[in-house]
């Protein structure tokens, strides 16, 4: 099922982790890492709090080449920005399309990213009875005339990854059709088979930008760190020229390379993450809860009562999914945060549902 949607005027950005206008004890809207930032990074930002009355390396040599040897792929292919939402928006700018393809539901920064293009979004509904799953049924929805698809993997909200094989197939019609596609995997790095299913490798492609963020897997939400590969020079170079001066605080800089020395903090994540998400997945569904499989630190609910204004009376923020397109009332993201987090939720959650 296809929707249009020219953008348009102002819209109100919603979105999780809205601590600031809601009375939260325990934040579950926001996708970050139950861990928080690594201590290594907390010390390294200590030790060079002086660095920071210095300007930012503009071309964040560092941290390009810490990306580089952890993510096995050439320096000069990689573009730093504040946050993933910047990559974004620098590369619809780059790229200016007229027509746009987008899951629904997913991120709504990818139609942020498109609002100063006055690119026609069209929407490709993913089914709840096949549990939001995006396989080779969407090779027949991309429109020819389309200019750029936006493809998360895990989804955001509904934490279902994509197959290399049905990437690679996205792809390959890509390149056929002259279309870029942008591979976000932003929540990628909670999955343990990382390595196999990351596009990063097929950066031959002049087609393809892959999109990641310390944001998530590294808890580092208002450090504004983001990163992007593409194989395509002159589409790398344009991002670049479009792209605000000092974009890549020196903090953040220096939070980066850190926290990509860190090597136990992934491993412990990701266990933690699983075994949690495993936890939580079996209450719901003994609470007559439906929840949806997912690969990400994060799962998408449904239910009939309002489970956001019953937790949000007892300081529990989740994440009200009625304004994801796609989604409807009923819809929730909650977070897999740390064991004991998750135990305050399921206890509180125990006493709303009596």
């Amino acid at each position: 099922m296809l929707d249009n949607e020219t953008i348009t005027g102002d819209v109100a950005y919603k979105h999780g982790g809205d601590i600031y206008s809601n009375n939260v004890k325990y934040d579950f809207s926001v996708n970050t890492n139950p861990l928080g930032i690594p201590e290594t990074v907390k010390i390294k930002l200590t030790e060079n709090i002086d660095l920071f009355e210095k300007y930012p390396d503009m071309e964040c040599s560092k941290l390009r080449m810490a990306i580089s040897e952890k993510e096995n792929i050439p320096k000069e292919n990689i573009l730093c920005g504040n946050g993933a939402s910047e990559i974004f928006k620098l590369v619809t700018n780059a790229i200016m399309p007229k027509k746009a393809l987008v899951t629904a539901p997913a991120f709504s920064g990818y139609r942020y990213a498109l609002y100063g293009t006055n690119a026609k979004i069209e929407y490709y509904y993913l089914e709840e009875e096949k549990d939001f799953v995006i396989d080779t049924r969407i090779l027949d929805k991309i429109p020819l005339d389309c200019d750029i698809i936006f493809l998360c993997s895990p989804c955001n909200p509904t934490g279902r990854i994509i197959s290399k094989e049905v990437f690679m197939k996205v792809l390959a019609y890509c390149e056929k059709n002259s279309i870029y596609l942008i591979a976000d995997e932003c929540f990628l790095g909670f999955v343990p088979d990382y390595e196999l299913l990351s596009m990063k490798s097929e950066i031959y492609s002049n087609y393809l930008i892959v999109v990641n963020a310390f944001t998530k897997l590294y808890a580092m939400a208002g450090l504004r760190l983001g990163w992007c590969v593409c194989g395509n020079k002159w589409l790398l170079a344009r991002m670049k020229q479009l792209q605000t001066e000092w974009s890549v605080s020196v903090a953040a800089q220096i939070a980066g390379v850190s926290a990509l020395e860190d090597k136990d903090y992934v491993v412990q994540t990701r266990e933690l993450v699983a075994s949690e998400r495993t936890r939580m997945t079996k209450y719901f569904a003994t609470k007559g809860i439906k929840v949806f499989p997912s690969d990400a630190n994060f799962l998408l609910v449904k239910s009939g009562i309002n489970l956001y204004e019953k937790l949000l009376e007892k300081q529990i923020l989740i994440r009200n999914c009625n304004n994801f397109i796609g989604l409807a009332d009923g819809f929730y993201r909650i977070a897999v945060r740390s064991q004991e987090e998750n135990s305050i939720l399921i206890n509180i959650l125990e006493m709303c549902l009596e």
